[in-house]
């Protein structure tokens, strides 16, 4: 009768030390950033041996990509709450997603950090196929909302006639560009203009090129007689 209990109990203390290095993990990562964070950071954060950290992780690269998919949910309960909050109307449901992302961004920045940065080296090298599918499949969780809007834009014909998942990546990329080149001070200077506006220029700048122009009215000579 004992053995359950000292298997739970054993379970219990193997995902409380697990927790324990990923929160350890968690502040080195967010201090050091991804290139300075080391394993020996994190096990003498976590106060255990370098071993131990082995036991629960393979590597680095797969600490990561565990702080990795914490933020894109993060990231994915806002796009999705966004959505669902917005009017049924696409472009409404477009300038929610980017104000979610945009506020993503700013309350959550060593995530956001994280989530720019994660794919240099050999990230995809040093991990499991499966976990770099999760990461894949979870990211796509998000950009699902962007497409979802820019499809029911074509549907009513609001927007000029395109392939939607191409029209969605066009404007992420271009939101995305915002916020990555803005938090270079130096590039924050040049553009002497302020990070929230520029965001909310370039998404009507977008949404302006999506929208279906309407039907030019006939000309002079092709006004029906009386």
């Amino acid at each position: 009768m004992t053995r359950p209990l000292t298997t739970t109990r054993r379970q219990r203390e193997r995902a409380d030390r697990q927790a324990a290095i990923l929160a350890a993990a968690r502040d080195v990562f967010f201090e050091e950033g991804i290139r300075n964070a080391t394993v020996d950071a994190i096990a003498a954060r976590a106060q255990v041996a370098k071993g131990t950290v082995y036991i629960y992780f393979r590597s680095k690269e797969t600490i990561l990509a565990t702080l990795l998919l914490e933020g894109l949910d993060s990231l994915n309960t806002r796009l999705a709450q966004a959505y669902e909050d917005a009017a049924p109307d696409p472009e409404a449901q477009l300038w929610a997603l980017a104000a979610a992302y945009f506020q993503f961004s700013r309350d959550e920045r060593d995530y956001f950090r994280l989530m720019m940065a994660f794919d240099r080296g050999q990230f995809r090298e040093s991990i499991r196929r499966e976990l770099y599918e999760t990461i894949l499949h979870r990211s796509l969780d998000g950009f699902h909302w962007l497409v979802r809007a820019v499809e029911q834009g074509l549907q009513e014909g609001r927007f000029a006639p395109g392939d939607a998942r191409q029209i969605a990546g066009a404007l992420w990329a271009s939101l995305n560009g915002v916020l990555v080149l803005t938090c270079h001070p130096l590039r924050r200077e040049m553009l002497a203009q302020e990070v929230t506006a520029l965001y909310q220029n370039v998404q009507e700048l977008m949404l302006r090129g999506l929208r279906l122009a309407p039907p030019a009215p006939p000309s002079s000579k092709e006004q029906p007689h009386a």
